[in-house]
């Protein structure tokens, strides 16, 4: 059995997809995306600008991956998808992405 490694096991992705279509509505194609995040089976929130999700960082990358190719198959010609990782040791209790801070609406979903 693999040795649990918490800066790679208990980590956030945020990430955003910037789909380019010939024609067509580009919210329904990010919406393709949001709706392999909600299959993924992970703690996740949708935001205005990103989506957030928590878990195994090697799940999480295909998780992005596979919405990235749901943009395509959706109909995007290109797409544009920044990523943003968060790690930690398990000496960090006390930094800005913890959440030790309390259950707050925005955050209940990772706690």
């Amino acid at each position: 059995m693999p040795v649990k490694n918490p800066i790679l096991d208990d980590v956030f992705v945020a990430f955003q997809v910037i789909p380019r279509l010939k024609e067509g509505n580009n919210f329904e194609v990010v919406d393709k995306a949001i709706e392999v995040v909600k299959a993924a089976d992970v703690p996740y929130q949708v935001g205005a600008m990103e989506t957030t999700m928590k878990g195994e960082l090697n799940y999480l990358l295909e998780v992005v991956k596979k919405a990235q190719q749901a943009c395509y198959d959706a109909g995007a010609v290109e797409v544009i998808t920044n990523i943003k990782i968060h790690s930690k040791t398990e000496a960090a209790t006390d930094t800005f992405c913890t959440y030790d801070r309390g259950v707050t609406k925005a955050n209940h979903m990772f706690v």
